[in-house]
């Protein structure tokens, strides 16, 4: 009897021992992690980007046809009217062109008015007719084409130009489609910035964005941006899109092309309602290089990920432009040691 209930004894402890073994081991395979809740800070996050001041558009003007240069811009860096002559060429042999192709053409057209009546009489076949009357088709084609190569020999401002180069000097001959002075179109500036993927999805909202820059010439003076377009493919070597903004006031200003900026992007949200701040130590970076937390849920002591948009890194803080709500816990260091579902154990939370 005495050894039976050794027995039972014995069996009682390692069963518990086992049942101690398994809590431990599930019990290891908890994280202790410290937890921070989102906040909100009084800041206006931002980022800065280099851009550059650009026209609407650059154009190198050339002529359609060869000749003497005679006229050209006096001096570069001078505006020139839409409408108004920028270069010229010696006109004089399509002027004498012009003149032979319109003696012609009146030749061929009072031939084929007298052979007309001879029709009208039966005198002559209406193939004699057809071939006078397409030479007189020709010599009106070869009359208008010269009058369309006199009027080549002028360049006329496509809009209001800035002159920013003279590509050959005046006198000089050229040949068709050489380039000959480089003009910008100035009646608005532009500024050129490259923005992240994970910037580039919000920029077809321009409202929610408060853009300004600074010229670096002139630091301290900051001046409003207008958003205007942006490419939707990327660089092949950065990965970033190009997004153009205007100047509204550029005269003001006193930007020039070519100049270089410092541009500050800011979420209005987040200037008006204020922005959530986590620590920096939060932030993990996903398989596609995205930054993202790490978002503890109480019900069942588990963590997702969470992919968020983060503006400039405040000290030791970021704030979260956007994938976050106030109030949310999230793990505050670490998060490179967890994965989805995982089971957490909260060490402390920072309200």
């Amino acid at each position: 009897m005495k050894r039976a209930v050794t027995l039972m004894a014995l069996l009682v402890l390692a069963l518990a021992g086992c049942d101690r073994e398994q809590v431990d081991e599930e019990e290891s395979s908890v994280r202790v992690v410290k937890l921070v809740e989102v906040g909100e800070r009084s800041l206006v996050p931002s980022r800065r980007f280099v851009g550059r001041v650009e026209a609407v558009r650059t154009v190198d003007l050339s002529f359609r046809v060869g000749g003497q240069l005679t006229e050209m811009p006096p001096r570069q860096g001078e505006v020139i009217e839409q409408g108004e002559t920028v270069a010229r060429l010696d006109p004089a042999d399509y002027e004498l062109a012009v003149r032979r192709a319109e003696a012609e053409y009146q030749l061929a057209r009072r031939e084929m008015e007298r052979t007309r009546h001879l029709l009208d009489n039966n005198s002559i076949s209406q193939s004699a007719f057809d071939e006078v009357r397409t030479r007189y088709e020709l010599a009106e084609v070869q009359r208008d084409s010269a009058r369309q190569d006199l009027s080549y020999t002028t360049i006329e401002a496509p809009f209001d130009a800035l002159v920013t180069r003279r590509l050959v000097e005046n006198h000089s001959n050229v040949q068709p489609n050489t380039a000959i002075v480089r003009v910008q179109d100035v009646t608005e500036l532009r500024v050129k910035i490259n923005v992240p993927e994970t910037l580039v999805r919000h920029v077809s909202d321009p409202e929610r964005f408060q853009v300004e820059a600074e010229l670096l010439a002139v630091p301290g003076e900051r001046f409003p941006l207008e958003y205007r377009e942006h490419v939707t493919e990327p660089d092949v070597v950065a990965q970033t899109y190009e997004v153009d903004f205007a100047i509204t006031e550029p005269a003001e200003v006193g930007a020039l092309p070519g100049m270089t900026v410092s541009v500050a992007v800011s979420l209005i949200d987040a200037i008006d309602h204020g922005a959530l701040s986590i620590p920096l130590t939060a932030l993990d970076k996903d398989s596609e290089g995205g930054f993202r937390v790490w978002v503890y849920h109480a019900d069942d002591q588990r963590v997702e990920p969470r992919r968020v948009l983060v503006g400039a890194i405040q000290g030791e803080s970021v704030p979260v432009l956007a994938g976050l709500q106030a109030g949310e816990s999230i793990v505050a260091a670490g998060a490179h040691l967890l994965h989805e579902n995982a089971r957490v154990r909260p060490m402390e939370a920072t309200l």
